[in-house]
């Protein structure tokens, strides 16, 4: 299916969206170094409903961040309202799972549903030793100008380990992280989060929700998803074995129905008042 683009503008930056379909929306947020290519296999799959994908600042084909402080639940917010598309299902990996979420506590009347796949950075748990090392690691190289060792690093590390079995998925992920400038490693870029933060407002987030858990992810990625399970009061937990962090990549077919079951699940709620 062909993908309607465009941009927004956004106090001086440009976001990048795909806008595929009709009916009701379900936006895509990606994760950290990657973009809206992530998503190929849900766009593509989820007839009848409109799919909206879109890079974050920074990432893709949107505009890098400036000096103005930002946070990208708000730019997604203005992203369903240029769109007219809400209330949405909200999907979120990694990090974006996190902004997806923030969406849900900040315009609760733009969103009909919720879905994290291996979310990161909650906050509860927080990061462990070995990922904060990781992080500043990569960082230290970025900013001395070895940026494509930093990615290398990057993209050697555990998040990605079991999608990068497959030469095939090897070859996307390449693909997205040789997009990706660096920006947030090589400058301090201005984003901010929720306060207080999203994982002390779990219990008002009460839209129907899915969390995703790919068994080979790490550990720290399980404590998330056990979290949120925990804390939200409309979340079901879907475990995939076989699969790591990219578990939309890794098994599409699985996470595609679930997130069509949970889609039916939460416009049906919303349309009768639920």
């Amino acid at each position: 299916m062909a993908a309607a683009t465009g941009f927004i503008e956004l106090d001086g930056a440009r976001l990048y969206y795909e806008s595929r379909g009709e009916g009701p929306t379900i936006l895509f947020v990606h994760g950290f170094s990657l973009d809206h290519r992530m998503w190929r296999r849900q766009a593509d799959a989820l007839a009848g409903l409109r799919v909206v994908t879109c890079d974050l600042r920074g990432f893709g084909r949107s505009s890098p961040p400036g000096e103005a402080p930002f946070a990208h639940c708000e730019d997604l917010a203005a992203l369903v309202g240029a769109l007219g598309c809400g209330p949405v299902v909200v999907v979120g990996h990694s990090i974006g799972a996190l902004y997806a979420l923030e969406l849900c506590a900040s315009r609760p009347e733009l969103v009909a549903g919720f879905v994290a796949l291996c979310m990161s950075g909650l906050g509860r748990p927080p990061f462990p030793p070995e990922l904060v090392e990781l992080y500043a690691a990569v960082v230290s190289e970025a900013r001395s100008g070895a940026v494509d060792r930093a990615k290398a690093r990057w993209a050697a590390s555990g998040w990605f380990a079991s999608a990068r079995e497959s030469p095939a998925l090897a070859a996307e992920l390449d693909e997205m992280l040789a997009g990706y400038s660096g920006r947030h490693w090589t400058h301090d870029v201005p984003s901010r989060n929720l306060e207080p933060p999203v994982v002390e407002r779990l219990a008002a987030i009460a839209v129907p929700a899915l969390v995703v858990d790919g068994g080979r992810d790490l550990p720290y990625n399980h404590a998330v998803a056990e979290t949120l399970v925990a804390g939200l009061p409309n979340a079901m937990l879907l475990g995939l074995p076989w699969a790591g962090h990219m578990a939309n990549m890794e098994a599409p077919d699985e996470v595609n129905r679930a997130i069509a079951q949970l889609a039916a699940r939460a416009f049906s709620a919303r349309r009768a008042g639920g």
